[in-house]
């Protein structure tokens, strides 16, 4: 009978350590959107001290992802052998050390260099938090997991476009991009005291020791063999350049397109990135709850979502200026559809490759999406720049997401 309590007792404390676990991987999503999302609400004021166009402001968003895609190649190989601690406390650490040096790059280049090596210290976290999950959750309580630690981007994102707008105006662009590199600091002392790794519970260590020994081009020439893992991570290539044109253009979208303030503008991305934490959930319970677990159909709806209101920004609204509550609910949506897909597509990586690998799986399917993020912000802002307005941006990056999660659903049912 003792024995029976002390084991009930002893997987309470279990279940608690997982969940508090999960707080300090969300810690880690907080910190990298507020420096990731609320650089971008300072956009307004670098193109004043700049001289920048649409595209060239995109371009930060194009070096940042090129570093973060790169590195991603051999980041996640890195953390399936070094652990997920020692990825959260170097990525992180690096993240927010090169924040503090973007505010005294003399110029756009500079920073455009900082915005590289950044995309490489963030390209850690990604694998080291979902490595985190893995060890600390089982599978039934993963997909709830990989919801709640992917709604820290987000929630960062949100605090940073509304703190970092607003002091923004009144500090400048230069005191302000410090605050994230401080906060990321004391996301890595929280690392350093609680955390700890776990071993895998369903692999053995044998098979761990297997593992580590395969070298990294036979471990890629396994993945490639998925071919499932290989289609989605093709998809994510689209997924990230709907997002990544979101976060980069949003703001200054508002700013140009309806001479709102840069300070209400950054609010508008706020409620983009408040979209996006209830369209990480939301997805995710539309998933488990009403769609049978069924992954490819989801998407398939976020597509058509995302297009709807794509096409009311880029035709809708094109020669009227609606009431600004009209424009802070269509941000509200365009990060429900638009950014919301992150969980559910790291869940379903997850799902498509062992334990062991997912690392390295991780790795090379975020490398595709990275992709989108780093190619579609200046081609987005290029034809803004033609266009004089956002208004055919919005409409073509609706279509693109259209047809992509219509050919994904298909080729999945087939």
């Amino acid at each position: 009978m003792n024995i029976d309590l002390n084991n009930k007792k002893n997987k309470k404390e279990k279940d608690k350590f997982s969940w508090f676990m999960l707080f300090l991987i969300f810690f880690v999503g907080v910190a990298t959107g507020i420096y990731r999302d609320g650089f971008s609400v300072l956009f307004p004021l670098l193109q004043e001290d700049f001289g920048l166009t649409r595209a060239q402001l995109g371009l930060h968003s194009t070096f940042f992802f090129l570093g973060n895609a790169f590195a991603a190649l051999f980041t996640g190989r890195l953390v399936d052998l070094k652990g997920s601690k020692w990825g959260l406390i170097y990525g992180v650490f690096t993240m927010g050390f090169l924040c503090i040096l973007h505010s005294i790059a003399p110029n756009f280049l500079i920073l455009l260099l900082l915005g590289v090596l950044t995309g490489i210290a963030v390209s850690i976290n990604l694998p080291s938090s979902t490595r985190g999950i893995i060890e600390n959750f089982p599978k039934k309580w993963r997909g709830t997991a990989f919801g709640m630690q992917s709604t820290g981007f987000p929630v960062g994102g949100m605090a940073g476009a509304i703190l970092l707008s607003l002091l923004g105006v009144s500090l400048g662009w230069r005191k302000t991009i410090i605050i994230p590199g401080l906060i990321a600091f004391i996301c890595v002392f929280a690392i350093i005291c609680f955390y700890k790794d776990k071993k895998f519970k369903n692999i053995s260590t044998d098979s761990m020791d297997e593992t580590s020994n395969i070298s990294l081009l036979k471990s890629y020439r396994k993945l490639f063999k998925n071919r499932e893992l290989v289609s989605f991570s093709v998809f994510g290539f689209f997924l990230g350049a709907v997002s990544g044109s979101i976060s980069n253009h949003f703001t200054i979208f508002l700013y140009l397109d309806y001479a709102l303030s840069a300070s209400v503008a950054g609010l508008g991305f706020a409620i983009v990135q408040l979209g996006s934490v209830f369209g990480r959930l939301g997805w995710g319970i539309t998933c488990d709850k009403l769609l049978n677990f069924n992954k490819r159909k989801t998407f398939l709806y976020l597509g058509i979502s995302f297009t709807l209101v794509s096409l009311m920004l880029g035709m809708f609204f094109k020669n009227i200026s609606p009431p600004i509550i009209i424009l802070f609910v269509l941000a509200f949506l365009i990060g429900y559809s638009g950014r919301g897909w992150q969980g559910l597509y790291l869940a379903s990586v997850s799902d498509m490759v062992e334990d062991k690998y997912n690392g390295i799986a991780i790795g090379f399917s975020s490398v595709l999406f990275r992709i989108g993020l780093m190619v579609a912000p200046p081609i987005f802002g290029f034809i803004a720049d033609i266009r004089g307005s956002y208004d055919i941006s919005w409409i073509l990056l609706g279509f693109i997401l259209l047809i992509t999660s219509v050919a994904q659903y298909l080729i999945y049912a087939k």
